[in-house]
């Protein structure tokens, strides 16, 4: 895949570029692909190939903003790591407006109720009885679409403000989490009502003990969610804001990149998985293959790490919370990766007792906010994205 020395290969190991593995039962070890992949890119960029080939799969940046800063720490929000606002039990709603504004809010408070009633515009979609069979992205982009329809009718898409806009979207999607709670339906806001709260409700655990720990943990997942720089979803957000649309038709063009096996779409996988392992006990292990273990930007992604976290003080089964620890540190043991933002988002839906799709919808009403954020951005920079091709293919010559 390199087409290098051996010496060279070892040297890639010794300065942390490339990770090995022990191979089981072996005195062999076996390396990460994703390493590998990555100096293969950096390889062609540097023989001559266009550097945006590098740049354009986790290499070096290609789009100038300031809404969010990767670490190894894990991601900043406008200079705000992530985790900590998590860790200091910041709403939702603070870290949108963060995002959105530039600046903290002055106080952590819900945001006022302006949404449209989706509730016929999405229940005919959803079989009543189907609790969790439906597909909650494809819910939330016809809602961001719905969104969008009004916009253009009155003859304001794109110049609508983008606060006003981003309270109205993300609260219409938080009366989506009705769908998956014993009603089957849009859940309708309540007044001085924070979105986790709603989420809470919808889902139906809002009478359930601990709501102290429950509305802490739903608040960090969303804000843990909210942004992680220029991921495929958020170039998709970008590009079409840049083409001028208004901010739900960018949401919508995200979301549908979100529904990706590669993206979101890994995290139903990682729920059949558990549910498998839950119910067979004597399920075979394929560790290196498991969803939604290991990130490309983080050795050990910090932001899993701290809802795993959370999650242990959680009422619930502790008999499925021991198991789910153990499956946790059995795959970091066998094959050196830790759950990534979506698996243990996954993890934390299982405790609860909702579906992995239920994990989806959480992530996507979370990461909404930082879509917001890059579309308007890219619309204020008046630049439209329109990256240029190498074209590698055979030319055809006309006979004489």
């Amino acid at each position: 895949m390199l087409g290098i020395k051996k010496e060279s290969l070892y040297t890639y190991v010794s300065r942390g570029l490339i990770k090995t593995l022990p191979e089981p039962g072996k005195r062999t070890h076996l390396y990460r692909k994703s390493d590998l992949e990555k100096l293969s890119t950096r390889a062609g960029a540097k023989a001559g190939g266009a550097p945006v080939a590098q740049a354009l799969r986790y290499g070096e940046p290609v789009v100038q903003t300031w809404i969010c800063d990767i670490s190894p720490a894990g991601p900043y929000y406008r200079g705000h790591l992530a985790t900590t606002l998590a860790s200091e039990g910041r709403p939702f709603e603070y870290v949108a407006d963060l995002l959105w504004g530039g600046l903290p809010p002055g106080r952590d408070r819900p945001w006022p109720r302006v949404e449209v009633d989706l509730t016929a515009t999405l229940n005919g979609n959803v079989a009543q009885g189907d609790k969790g069979s439906f597909s909650p992205i494809r819910l939330l982009a016809m809602a961001a679409l719905h969104l969008s329809a009004l916009e253009i009718a009155e003859d304001t898409a794109g110049r609508s403000d983008v606060r006003m806009s981003g309270v109205q979207l993300i609260s219409s999607f938080a009366g989506v989490s009705g769908y998956f709670g014993s009603a089957r339906t849009y859940q309708p806001a309540e007044d001085e009502e924070f979105v986790a709260q709603r989420i809470l409700r919808g889902f139906g655990l809002s009478h359930c003990p601990g709501q102290d720990k429950l509305l802490a943990i739903m608040h960090a997942a969303l804000v843990l969610s909210a942004d992680n720089e220029l991921s495929a979803p958020t170039f998709c957000a970008r590009i079409a804001s840049s083409a001028g649309v208004d901010v739900y038709a960018s949401v919508a063009s995200a979301l549908m990149a979100q529904a990706g096996p590669m993206q979101a779409g890994g995290m139903l996988d990682l729920g059949q998985y558990l549910t498998e392992m839950l119910t067979q006990e004597d399920r075979p292990a394929a560790y290196a293959s498991i969803p939604c273990f290991g990130h490309p930007l983080y050795d050990r992604d910090p932001r899993a790490e701290l809802l795993l976290d959370m999650i242990q003080d959680l009422p619930g089964e502790a008999v499925i919370k021991e198991r789910l620890q153990r499956f946790v540190s059995a795959v970091h043991q066998n094959a050196g990766t830790y759950p990534n933002l979506f698996g243990a988002l996954v993890i934390l839906l299982r405790v609860l007792g909702l579906p992995a799709s239920a994990a989806v919808y959480l992530h996507c009403v979370g990461r909404t906010a930082g879509w917001i954020a890059h579309a308007a951005e890219q619309r204020l920079s008046g630049l439209m994205l329109r990256p240029r091709a190498r074209y590698m293919g055979a030319r055809t010559t006309r006979s004489v």
